[in-house]
């Protein structure tokens, strides 16, 4: 059979593509596929970072919502730094404590953390020492002074001295003490004067710093301030408990709202009314009223301290001698007008309150007395005698010619040495809290709180500030630096501004 002839197409006809052109659509091929998987790689890329900055901003909005829910009901909060938030809630435990929240960014994690619990923003170090020869023992009352006026203008203190808390580190945690303003002193003075009682002895010349005043808590409640706490015994005329009536004399002893109150309308005779708090060195203040009517020995009131079962012991007694005399006393039985071993010229106005000092330390006696309101003064009569060094007994002691009204307002007796121990403040450092901070969310890298008042202008975040409304932007940022910072913002209108 003849072969056909084939042409230049032959083989185009039965293969369809030539051998250049197969290589050609190789080419074409592998430049189309290496072009795409760049495109692919960058579409999956996106997709990602999509994922992961939705994930970033649902992750802050659980912090930021958490937060502004709890700055909306809250009594009052403070910015205490660009990185710490604190504020009181309105609800407590159920045991009259309110709690304090706080919201702090961590610096170096980036996590926004909180805690709930009670407890104080500051706290200062108190620094007690005895004097040289005159160790104290535990139990000695001893006084601090400071400027609480300057912690309640910076914001720092409630106006009320409610916050302010006397603690002790007993070596494994934090005792409160009962804390006892002044009767001469007030909160929100530079002068604050507040007591407080001795947990251990201190040997002469030596000092404990274990005890410490917290202070800033806007929820704070009523503190622990009972006066027998502080004190040998503390009287405020309320009550009766403990008390004997030691004279035969006529008249009426009855607690009162306004003090410890006596009464006669006849008989010339010193009424007194003691209890028995066995001491020995001490010093005793006390606060009186006498009423503008009566004869003027009627006016005569005082205190008495280191008496026996029968009486023997010092009496203090103001407006003597007709109104013209203090005097402190030696006397040998209850009920007698005993001897004067100190006197001075001295009178009352009737109708004024007066604040006095009996003070009791080995065989030196003194006492004084000024109006309430007034400057105290030094000592108006000193004595030295030492026939009796100590007694389980001390008393009120009412005037001697009748008709009189008295009131005993108040009565405070204390252990005393000749040298007080002294007290100083160390610097202000936070709080201690038992509670620890929990992460909540992050890394966030910073957070920005304003405050808004009804008009909606900005103003100073403050407790005593009327914020109307709170804002707060958290700025969300990504640990791998892949992914740009993102800002989310909420606002929360406050419904007790």
């Amino acid at each position: 059979m003849p072969r056909s002839h084939r042409g230049p197409n032959a083989w185009r006809g039965e293969a369809g593509l030539s051998f250049v052109e197969v290589l050609l659509v190789v080419l074409l091929l592998s430049l189309v596929v290496g072009g795409l998987i760049p495109l692919l790689t960058g579409g999956e890329e996106s997709y990602q970072e999509v994922r992961r900055r939705q994930g970033m901003i649902q992750n802050a909005r659980v912090a930021l919502d958490k937060l502004l829910r709890e700055v909306r009901v809250a009594e009052s909060f403070r910015v205490i730094s660009p990185s710490l938030i604190r504020f009181t809630m309105f609800w407590g435990d159920g045991t009259g404590a309110t709690p304090t929240v706080e919201y702090a960014l961590n610096g170096v994690t980036g996590e926004l953390e909180y805690r709930w619990g009670a407890d104080w923003d500051s706290r200062r170090q108190i620094t007690v020492q005895a004097q040289a020869g005159n160790a104290v023992a535990s139990g000695y009352t001893v006084a601090l002074t400071f400027d609480h006026a300057a912690l309640v203008s910076a914001g720092k203190s409630l106006a009320s001295g409610n916050d302010v808390r006397i603690r002790y580190w007993n070596g494994s945690r934090m005792i409160e003490l009962d804390r006892f303003l002044d009767p001469t002193s007030a909160w929100n003075r530079t002068n604050t004067m507040i007591w407080f009682r001795l947990q251990a002895p201190i040997s002469a010349g030596l000092t404990d710093v274990n005890y410490y005043v917290h202070y800033g808590n806007p929820g704070a409640g009523t503190p622990p301030a009972n006066g027998d706490n502080v004190f040998l015994d503390y009287e405020d005329g309320t009550t009766l408990d403990g008390w004997t009536d030691r004279d035969t004399c006529s008249g009426t002893y009855s607690p009162s709202a306004d003090g410890f109150v006596f009464t006669t309308s006849s008989g010339s005779c010193h009424r007194q009314y003691s209890k028995n708090v066995p001491h020995g060195d001490v010093e005793i203040f006390w606060g009186f009223w006498s009423s503008s009517t009566g004869a003027s020995d009627g006016h005569q009131t005082g205190v008495s301290a280191r008496r026996s079962d029968t009486g023997v012991g010092y009496l203090v007694t103001l407006a003597d001698e007709v109104n013209t005399t203090l005097r402190i006393r030696y006397w040998t039985v209850w009920s007698t007008t005993g001897g004067a071993i100190v006197s001075a010229p001295a009178s009352v106005t009737p109708g004024t309150n007066y604040y006095g000092r009996f003070y009791l330390v080995g065989s030196s006696l003194r006492a004084k007395y000024w109006a309430v309101g007034t400057a105290e003064p030094g000592w108006m009569v000193s004595v030295t005698h030492s026939t009796v060094a100590s007694g389980p007994h001390y008393g009120q002691v009412d005037g001697y010619a009748a008709p009189m009204t008295h009131r005993h307002r108040t009565v405070i007796i204390r252990p005393r040495v000749a040298l007080e121990p002294t007290t100083a403040l160390g610097p202000e450092a936070p709080g201690a809290r038992p509670d620890p901070l929990e992460a909540l969310a992050g890394p966030f890298r910073s957070m920005t709180v304003t405050c808004f008042d009804a008009t909606g202008a900005t103003i100073a975040c403050s407790p005593t500030t009327p914020v109307r409304s709170v804002q707060v932007a958290l700025v969300v940022m990504d640990p791998t630096g892949r992914i740009s910072d993102v800002t989310v913002t909420g606002q929360a209108f406050r419904q007790s501004p």
